[in-house]
């Protein structure tokens, strides 16, 4: 084998993974035969074969992302004219304008979705926004389950009223959030994951997708999904 050898030769850290993962699944098939394994090391197999990701690190990265995209969409602007025109009398020059992104969070309100988990899910992702620097008028909470109930423009997790408890159709809710009087540039839904989703992309709208719980299906590709696991979320 490989880490027998005499020669000096290294293990690779390609090799050196696949021996981890080969000792890992052995430590669990000998577990499932014999049914008992340390427990110290079925956490270390466990972590092996199903490596825990940073959801919270993975949102406020992809909403960073998004944000610097949607922030590159610059503009011109006559409410502050350029400085280029003191070099002209008499004629006005626009001023580029850099748009400070909007976000718009729809909640999945349906039956399936608990309280105490939307609770902790929303406060994690209002510390994301504040994170990446988005906050005060910028965030529209949506509470949708297969109709929108509450559209509220929110500076704290405070102010979100959420209301629901029927069947899921998000389609509704992000619709609602494209079609509002300020398009939003990002759109967060957080969501079981059971309901359709819309056919094709909004193009200019980035939208991402806080999976909660441990089985959430996944949602089109033109749709980043964060996963989010329960007891993370709740903190259990």
């Amino acid at each position: 084998m490989p880490w027998e050898r005499s020669d000096g030769a290294k293990v690779s850290p390609v090799e050196a993974a696949a021996i981890r993962r080969q000792i890992a699944q052995e430590m669990r098939n000998h577990a499932k035969s014999r049914g008992r394994l340390p427990g110290s090391w079925k956490r270390w197999a466990d972590e092996i074969l199903e490596p825990t990701v940073d959801w919270r690190r993975a949102l406020t990265g992809a909403v960073r992302e998004a944000a610097s995209w949607a922030s590159g969409a610059v503009d011109y602007t006559y409410q502050r004219p350029s400085r280029r025109g003191a070099a002209v009398p008499r004629v006005v020059f626009p001023s580029l304008r850099r748009p400070m992104p909007r976000v718009a969070v729809v909640v999945d309100t349906s039956g399936s979705m608990g309280p105490d988990e939307l609770g902790a899910v929303l406060g994690e992702v209002a510390g994301v926004l504040r994170a990446v620097g988005i906050g005060r008028n910028r965030v529209t909470v949506l509470s949708c389950d297969a109709d929108v109930h509450t559209v509220r423009r929110v500076n704290t997790v405070g102010e979100v009223t959420l209301e629901g408890g029927g069947g899921t159709d998000m389609r509704v809710g992000i619709d609602q959030a494209l079609g509002g009087p300020e398009r939003p540039h990002i759109i967060i839904v957080l969501t079981d994951g059971h309901t359709p989703w819309p056919d094709t992309s909004p193009g200019s709208v980035r939208v991402v997708a806080g999976l909660v719980g441990d089985h959430a299906p996944e949602p089109p590709s033109w749709i980043e999904s964060i996963h989010i696991p329960l007891g993370a979320a709740t903190g259990r």
